[in-house]
């Protein structure tokens, strides 16, 4: 374990500089901030370095003894460092960098998926898991801008047993610090795919069986009165714009969620929400 007191010290610069994609993409690293986070991390990532700020919290020495077993690098930092690393501004005083998942879209599948969940970094440390949906949808996500909204998609796709995230090209990336804190652990449970281009992704929902499902305003299914029991990639689009009119004209379904208020529509991750959770109800809970 090393102690670091200097916010000049240069490995403290390098992880620093992952506030930005470009050194995230120079290094294939990223961090994240918390004890929840940093937990989720060393069980199902690959963490290299850990940073903390000493305390008497018993969770913090189970996290440091966990990443300490795993052979993870362990530095000792003073408020002043953490507050250099942080990208908050009230610091969680524990920091985890991780390499980035080299996810590619062809290894997109029910298996792969299964397997990353029980083993996470290659570890045979698996817990008692549901069995394998083969139905799990896939979440396209196009041109979304936000990190707040991006890593509550995450979140709501784990929770709703998704098997995977494709980000199209424009999308914000999935790794900077504010999607990672907005996913709650959940980036480090699922794959996310980044840079996809929608010919790319519609390639591999037709060559996996997969329906492409777009949502949009009008003329389009209600969702409640479609089977979302097979498999599904649903497509949610720009905070903005939507969904593009390339994507929409491609997809096999069209779907809308029926409103009862005045509202005109509402935010991309709570109808992902919506959407998934309806899915999930059809495949698993729905009973004639």
């Amino acid at each position: 374990m090393e102690l670091i007191t200097s916010v000049n010290n240069q490995r403290v610069k390098e992880v620093a500089n992952l506030k930005q994609k470009k050194f995230r993409a120079e290094s294939g690293t990223f961090f994240a901030e918390g004890l929840r986070a940093v937990n989720e991390a060393l069980q199902y990532a690959d963490v290299t370095d850990l940073f903390f700020v000493k305390t008497e919290e018993s969770k913090l020495g189970e996290v440091i003894k966990h990443a300490e077993e795993k052979g993870v690098r362990l530095y000792q930092v003073d408020d002043k460092v953490m507050a250099k690393l942080s990208d908050t501004k009230t610091p969680q005083g524990v920091l985890a960098v991780i390499r980035m998942p080299a996810t590619r879209l062809q290894q997109l599948q029910p298996a792969f998926v299964a397997k990353k969940r029980r083993v996470g970094n290659g570890n045979d440390t698996a817990t008692a898991l549901p069995d394998v949906d083969n139905n799990a949808p896939v979440v396209i996500l196009d041109r979304i801008q936000d990190p707040g909204n991006l890593g509550t998609v995450i979140r709501t796709a784990d929770a709703a047993g998704a098997m995977g995230i494709i980000l199209l090209e424009g999308c914000v990336d999935a790794f900077s610090p504010k999607v990672v804190r907005a996913s709650m652990g959940s980036l480090f449970h699922l794959p996310v795919v980044q840079e996809v281009s929608a010919e790319e992704a519609l390639t591999w929902c037709y060559g996996h069986g997969y329906e492409p499902a777009a949502t949009v305003m009008t003329g389009a299914s209600n969702l409640y009165k479609t089977d979302l029991s097979r498999k599904m990639a649903f497509i949610l689009g720009n905070e903005a714009n939507g969904v593009s009119e390339e994507l929409q004209a491609a997809a096999e379904t069209r779907l809308f969620i029926p409103m009862a208020g005045l509202a005109e529509s509402m935010n991309v991750a709570m109808a992902a929400g919506i959407i998934l959770f309806e899915g999930l109800r059809q495949r698993k809970f729905y009973r004639e």
